[in-house]
């Protein structure tokens, strides 16, 4: 039964905005989920995702249009 009171408090928690807060002020769940949220923002855009600049340089130069030349 104490498990279910947790959840309920980490259901909030994970909803809180911790952004007005500096990181002495919070208390230890507090800085727990911060330290969640930037592991699961590493995972998903860490060193295995793709870079933006990447993409971008496997485009075609665009090719100069003549009139009446067919590609």
């Amino acid at each position: 039964m104490a498990r279910r009171q947790k959840h309920g408090a980490d259901e909030t928690l994970t909803q809180a905005d911790l952004s007005h807060l500096r990181l002495q002020d919070m208390t230890p769940e507090q800085r727990a989920e911060l330290r969640r949220r930037y592991d699961a923002f590493v995972r998903h855009f860490g060193e295995g995702a793709p870079a933006a600049g990447a993409a971008a340089s496997k485009k075609s130069a665009p090719r100069k249009w003549v009139p009446g030349a067919k590609r």
